[in-house]
């Protein structure tokens, strides 16, 4: 499978791309293309000194990367969302979207924020061709956990989507990934509920002093 990251130069997009790299090719997008080539390079080489297989892990713009492939992860802060997708638009046509965006904003504490459609991932659906599968995943995964190749992650994902198939592929994704479970959340509708648990995470680990929170449902 062709999974494409935008913001593969993240923090979580680079634990993607490692927990990914042995049985997927995968593309990290940017709009700086030497940043992305360099940043895929970066990644290769963790993964091969782990003495993993990597099937390929390349770098290339945006428009390029996303264009062919089966899944493109969008994992980007909500405030560029928009502006982001609207220029992309023309270079999606049938690819599962998973949406790890949330939106929020600090004030005293970080708050949710979403859009008038409801959510991120309802809004993105607008956004972006009929065609497209969007499946809202992975709000609440630790970044720094996941990029450890070595951790294993007992947290449970809730996926959201309306289209059976996608959702599918993505709760079989979520298997690859050690300890993780994958959870039927229901239509993409139900996806607030679980996009509003990170600043509420976020609120708890500060007010705590914990690190590396995420949600298991006993």
């Amino acid at each position: 499978m062709k999974i494409a990251i935008l913001g593969g130069t993240g923090s979580i997009g680079e634990g993607f791309a490692l927990r990914w790299a042995s049985k997927h090719d995968i593309i990290i997008c940017s709009r700086d293309v030497d940043r992305a080539i360099e940043t895929a390079d970066k990644y290769s080489g963790t993964v091969l000194s782990k003495g993993l297989v990597c099937c390929g892990i390349s770098g290339c713009t945006n428009e390029t990367g996303i264009e062919d492939v089966d899944v493109v992860v969008l994992s980007v802060p909500y405030k560029g969302m928009v502006p982001l997708l609207q220029k992309l638009k023309p270079f999606f046509n049938n690819q599962i979207v998973i949406s790890l965006v949330v939106p929020m904003q600090k004030n005293d504490k970080f708050e949710y924020t979403p859009p008038e459609q409801g959510s991120a991932a309802l809004e993105i659906k607008e956004i972006l061709p009929e065609t497209v599968k969007v499946i809202s995943a992975y709000h609440n995964i630790s970044a720094r956990k996941l990029a450890d190749l070595e951790s294993n992650l007992d947290y449970d994902v809730v996926i959201c989507g309306d289209d059976e198939d996608a959702k599918k592929t993505v709760m079989e994704l979520t298997h690859e990934i050690n300890n993780l479970r994958p959870l039927d959340g229901g239509g993409l509708e139900s996806s607030y509920m679980i996009e509003s648990l990170t600043p509420f995470l976020i609120n708890l680990a500060i007010k705590n002093g914990l690190r590396d929170l995420g949600v298991k449902f006993l």
